[in-house]
Order: structure tokens, then sequence, then C-alpha cells
């Protein structure tokens, strides 16, 4: 299983990385971590904020893939989830972040692969098995 994570921001939150390669070891998948720069954004600061991504997955024993692109968000996201193949979209959004909410509805109306919203105060999530 492939999971694609676009991250749109300068560093990306601790919680929701923790969350997302949790779930990417739970279920046995690689991590497409995808960073859209801006346009005013360097290179460099796109390796910065995937470095959390890389840092948790090599911890976790989860197998991280990055990609740091620019343009349109949400064309971007559909581009690199349609030439990754992936099998899933994670989606992390901050409360009150309407902008993130738009690009991620415009990017939901354009793809059948299935979408998932983590919201940002999530917590890893490892005593949420049954047998815990």
């Amino acid at each position: 299983m492939k999971i694609l994570v676009p991250i749109a921001c300068s560093m990306p939150d601790q919680r929701t990385t923790a969350y997302v390669v949790n779930m990417g070891k739970r279920l046995n998948a690689e991590l497409v971590v995808l960073r859209v720069l801006a346009m005013d954004e360097t290179e460099e600061a796109g390796k910065q904020s995937l470095r959390l991504f890389m840092e948790n997955g090599k911890e976790e024993k989860v197998s991280v893939n990055t990609i740091s692109r620019r343009g349109d968000i949400a064309a971007v996201i559909i581009e690199v989830a349609e030439k990754e193949s992936v099998d899933l979209i994670i989606f992390g959004v901050s409360h009150g972040e309407i902008v993130a909410g738009w690009l991620n509805a415009k990017a939901i109306e354009k793809t059948d692969i299935p979408i998932v919203m983590i919201p940002k105060w999530v917590t890893a999530g490892e005593k949420s098995s049954p047998n815990k």
C-alpha cells in the first residue's frame, strides 16, 4: 500500500507526523510525503519540513519517500498521486484553517482515491489497539 501525505506548511506538526507514521506502520504502507512549495520558498526550506517525516519513519521502520514540487496545491497533489499510484491520501488539517479546507476540497473533487483528514491535535494512537 502507498499513502500520499501532502504538506504545504513550513513545518508539519509533530503530533500529526507521528500519527501518520504510526498509521503507515499499522497498514504496512509506504509513505509518499509531498511538500508543495510556495513560490517564494527555497528547496532547502522544503527539505527541512520533510525531515520530521523521514526521522519518524526511520525510527518506526516505515518507508518514507519524499518529493518537493511547486505549483497549484490541488493540481500537484493529484499529479503526484496518479504518478505514484497511491492507494490513499492523508491530509493534516489545523483547527480553523479555512484556506486549507478549501484547497483540500478542490483536491477531493478531482480524484477517486480515498482521502482521510487528520486533525492537527491528534496523538500517535499507540494505545488505540483493542489488545492494549
